[in-house]
């Protein structure tokens, strides 16, 4: 790019407000931030297989991984 002098002008793209645009903005912002509020206030609790046994799962994947990769050699 070259260097712009005083006389050039940046040219702007611009457009008119859509009116009631932040309104309508801010209300479904509240509406997502209160649904997400309420999934997780109402959550059971942690998600099975975070907490303890986390060798098993380990376990399990390489198996079904070997089964998958045996499979496609027959």
């Amino acid at each position: 790019m070259t260097p712009q002098t005083e006389d050039e002008t940046i040219q702007e793209l611009k457009h008119d407000t859509v009116p009631g645009y932040p309104k309508a903005f801010l209300i479904a912002c509240g509406v997502m931030i209160a649904y997400l509020a309420i999934i997780l206030l109402t959550s059971p609790g942690p998600a099975k297989g975070h907490h303890g046994d986390e060798k098993d799962h380990h376990a399990e994947d390489s198996h079904s991984t070997h089964d998958a990769e045996e499979s496609k050699s027959h």
